[in-house]
């Protein structure tokens, strides 16, 4: 399950960058902000279905990172939607026809073998399989208020002992 809640995850994202960054370039660069060029730019990007699609686009990438963060430890899933950064450079270059250098190509390589090596199990990317559910606190260990209330306890008697005559 946690892998299709990080496929929904990188499509959603990648496709709410994409139309976002259509809609925002059928007009002028915002770059006054002050408040008759804030209402302005408000304006422009709730008149802009595109940007409109695209909002909607990141709410569902957002309900579906919820989900997989249910699903899957920090540790996998944000490594894992780092791919919408490969979505997204594909997509600038065959869908928003920009160019795209050589060198962003590479880093897009890099990235893939990031997410590898950070989602991989075994010893290149972890020490297994990564757990289907997150990770819950044994049972014999104290929880947090615990500590907290035992290192409370050691510091008052510490005080003590450091006031006593």
């Amino acid at each position: 399950m946690k892998w299709i809640f990080v496929l929904i995850t990188v499509f959603a994202s990648s496709c709410g960058d994409v139309l976002c960054a259509a809609g925002m370039s059928e007009g002028e660069a915002i770059d006054d902000f002050g408040p008759s060029g804030i209402m302005r730019a408000v304006r422009f990007i709730v008149t802009r279905r595109r940007v409109i699609l695209g909002g909607v686009c990141y709410a569902a990438a957002f309900f579906s990172l919820l989900g997989l963060l249910s699903t899957a430890e920090l540790s996998i899933a944000v490594p894992a939607t780092a791919l919408s950064f490969v979505l997204d450079t594909i997509a600038a270059r065959f869908i928003l026809h920009e160019h795209v250098p050589g060198k962003r190509w590479a880093g897009v390589v890099c990235v893939c073998l990031g997410v590898l090596l950070a989602v991989r199990p075994g010893p290149l990317g972890g020490s297994g399989a990564a757990p289907s559910a997150p990770v819950q606190a044994h049972q014999d260990q104290p929880s947090h208020n615990e500590r907290s209330a035992n290192r409370l306890d050691d510091q008052s008697s510490r005080l003590k002992v450091l006031t006593e005559p």
